[in-house]
């Protein structure tokens, strides 16, 4: 089990992110956002989400950043807002970039 050196003992879940596995206020937070919050001295704030600029395995605080989660899409099959259908990058793009 890999070990933080502040946070702990964490654990990898199925999606390949590390989570905090000792008891506490951090219990099962994912570790990105844990270090962020750290660095940050404050919650990430609503409607915004953690991006990792060099992957998921990487929590070094300077590749971190707070991202409205509308720039941050997620890494699996994108939907199109409005009819639900999968829709390409692009597409997506076209949507909430424009």
């Amino acid at each position: 089990m890999p070990i933080h050196p502040i946070f702990g003992a964490v654990r990898i879940n199925s999606r390949g992110y590390a989570r905090i596995s000792k008891r506490g206020p951090n219990r099962n937070k994912y570790l990105h956002l844990a270090v962020w919050e750290k660095i940050a001295g404050r919650p990430v704030p609503d409607g915004f989400e953690v991006h990792h600029m060099n992957g998921k395995a990487c929590v070094c605080p300077r590749q971190l950043v707070c991202l409205p989660k509308i720039m941050n899409p997620a890494p699996e099959p994108l939907r199109c807002p409005f009819t639900g259908q999968f829709i390409s990058k692009r597409a997506w793009e076209e949507i909430y970039c424009h």
